[in-house]
């Protein structure tokens, strides 16, 4: 039973996701139902130094994990990943985590089939809200950094942003060329994601860089970050601006994985 806390702020962690919303109806979905903590607070700095003071999801608090496994003509049920990797590492072998020991032995019966990545990345994106945002960047060969910013079906969306940096290409990525970092560029393509999303009205943004998601995006940037990159750290100022009145109209940011990253670019250099 979930009682509704009387904060203004609220942190979250769950196996996949960490982050900060500015109300409970937003932190509910994401806790409901999942291991998760979580906890409310009254000012968004307390709920940043949460986080940031070292808020983590243990491993004791996630759910059973059972683990199939074939090699040659062997094959076997493990209730621990140390117990498996011991198994199969260094060996041709197939090998699957499952939630309950039922299902790991019914796909050793079906004769352990390889898994469909490109279905499970289509459940995970459905999954997500259907309105929403989507950045990367990452360095392609030639072009420097390139900042991709998509709805849920991959679609480019940053034209809309109308970036006042970079060019657009044909492809509709904004190229910022090789005087601009990679991690600059995921900073930038969070920028673009903002805007895009009020002019979209989509109210959920996701990206894949925990550097730019938990910490430069809150204006978090060090000082001798500051130092060397002073550009950056005024890019930073802007997209914390940026993000805090996004969150304020009941916006939220949130990490995805690469692999299921509809704007991931595939190639990432620092």
């Amino acid at each position: 039973m979930f009682k509704k806390p009387k904060n203004k702020w609220y942190a979250f962690v769950t196996a996949r996701e960490r982050g900060i919303v500015a109300s409970w109806e937003a932190c509910e979905p994401k806790v409901k139902g999942k291991p998760a903590r979580y906890k409310g607070f009254p000012d968004r700095g307390s709920a940043e130094r949460w986080l940031a003071g070292g808020a983590h999801y243990e491993q004791a608090d996630r759910p059973a994990k059972w683990y199939a496994w074939v090699v040659g003509d062997e094959r076997g049920v493990c209730s621990t990943w140390p117990e498996c990797e011991r198994i199969v590492r260094g060996r041709r072998a197939r090998y699957r985590g499952f939630d309950d020991r039922q299902a790991a032995e019914r796909w050793l019966t079906e004769g352990a089939p390889q898994r469909d990545q490109s279905r499970d990345k289509r459940e995970a994106l459905d999954a997500l809200p259907e309105r929403a945002v989507f950045f990367d960047s990452g360095t392609g060969p030639g072009r420097g950094v390139e900042v991709n910013v998509t709805d849920r079906e991959g679609v480019p969306v940053a034209h809309l942003a109308v970036p006042e940096e970079g060019e657009l290409s044909p492809q509709g990525t904004v190229l910022l060329g090789r005087k601009r970092t990679n991690n600059y560029g995921e900073l930038y393509g969070c920028l673009l994601a903002l805007r895009v999303a009020e002019r979209l009205g989509a109210r959920h943004i996701f990206g894949d860089s925990r550097l730019v998601l938990d910490f430069w995006s809150h204006g978090h940037v060090t000082a001798e970050k500051r130092a060397s990159d002073p550009a950056l750290a005024a890019l930073a100022a802007l997209v914390r601006a940026a993000r805090a009145a996004f969150e304020r109209e009941g916006g939220s940011l949130a990490h995805v994985p690469g692999g299921i990253n509809p704007a991931d670019l595939g190639h990432h250099r620092d």
